[in-house]
């Protein structure tokens, strides 16, 4: 069984609305395009330290420990 990241089971908890509108805010506030959100999001690259930190801040809770 594939292990899921921290990131994963966040953006797998969102609603369907709440999932684009986080995505946006995401892609907005760390610069990336869309296809490294994907990557971010299936495990394939490294999510920087600063950018997780902002997506704490876009959550409103704590996805990185």
């Amino acid at each position: 069984m594939e292990k899921r990241t921290e990131f994963q089971h966040f953006i797998n908890s969102l609603t369907v609305v709440d999932y684009y509108e986080t995505r946006k805010k995401i892609m907005h506030e760390c610069k990336i395009t869309e296809h490294q959100f994907r990557h971010w999001k299936n495990g394939r690259t490294r999510i920087p330290e600063l950018a997780k930190e902002k997506i704490n801040e876009i959550a409103g809770k704590t996805v990185f420990s």
